[in-house]
């Protein structure tokens, strides 16, 4: 499995150019797609609604949305055009079906008021070889304690999930009025996070919080036959893939994508026998 995770920038490359196209283009030959910074209806990206652009882009997968931050928008009117609401956050797309989504809202800290809120994007894809949580997320940029809030909230939410703790929450009665559609899916207990964790790889701050997280590890190193010239970009990188402990044996290669010029971060892949 080929997955890739890329802060897009909202579209905006080094060049001050808006080009979705471009983001899409990088990202294409990935199973599995995480993108963080994905924005609809801003004014400084032309009101786009990047969402529906990018699935446009990649027609061969599926895809689901979720927005941290959702205002009222300019461009939107009463009836059917009322949902163009101004909204920023995560997206996952997969090759193969994704089961079920949810967006885990992150602790914004004792600084709450001088941050945006931040969310992991949860999706349940049904693999060929099982079903995988795949988590899209970015974490916040000014506090490290903030951030180290943050990650140990997901990590903890990735333990302490039950296998039977279906997004619909529960056992429910016959059901009489129509809410059940099929069996709901598992939660599996192999998971994936991929996202901007704005955690410098190398730093005192990327041992300290790593090493507290529960059962998440860095796909970086556990590449193994990573070059010395990779080992070098992968210093100081803030875009990560984290594995469940049961994955880490699946990482294969781990490497970051130099020639992409779509945004203000750079693809970061990865290779997982799954």
């Amino acid at each position: 499995m080929r997955l890739v995770t890329y802060n897009i920038h909202y579209g905006q490359g080094r060049d001050g150019r808006f080009d979705l196209d471009r983001i899409a283009a990088a990202v294409d030959g990935a199973d599995v797609i995480a993108l963080q910074e994905v924005e609809r209806f801003w004014p400084r990206s032309g009101y786009t609604d990047q969402v529906k652009r990018l699935a446009k882009l990649l027609p061969e997968h599926w895809w689901v949305y979720g927005p941290n931050i959702d205002l009222a928008s300019p461009m939107g009117f009463p009836g059917e055009d009322a949902d163009r609401r101004r909204q920023f956050g995560n997206m996952i797309l997969s090759r193969w079906p994704i089961a079920s989504s949810r967006n885990v809202a992150l602790p914004r800290g004792a600084r709450a008021g001088r941050t945006m809120q931040r969310g992991a994007l949860e999706g349940i894809v049904d693999c060929p070889s099982g079903p995988l949580r795949i988590y899209s997320t970015h974490l916040d940029y000014r506090s490290a304690g903030t951030r180290a809030l943050q990650l140990a909230a997901l990590s903890s939410w990735i333990a302490a999930t039950d296998p039977t703790d279906a997004p619909w929450a529960g056992d429910h009665p016959a059901d009489a009025d129509g809410w059940l559609v099929g069996d709901e899916p598992p939660i599996p207990q192999r998971a994936v996070v991929m996202g901007d964790l704005n955690i410098a790889a190398g730093t005192a701050e990327y041992v300290r919080t790593l090493s507290a997280m529960d059962g998440l590890v860095d796909a970086w190193p556990l590449a193994g036959e990573v070059s010395d010239a990779e080992s070098k970009r992968g210093a100081g990188r803030i875009d990560h893939v984290l594995v469940t402990a049961g994955l880490a044996g699946a990482v294969r290669r781990v490497w970051i994508d130099d020639a992409a010029v779509g945004s203000d971060h750079q693809p970061l892949w990865a290779d997982l026998d799954v």
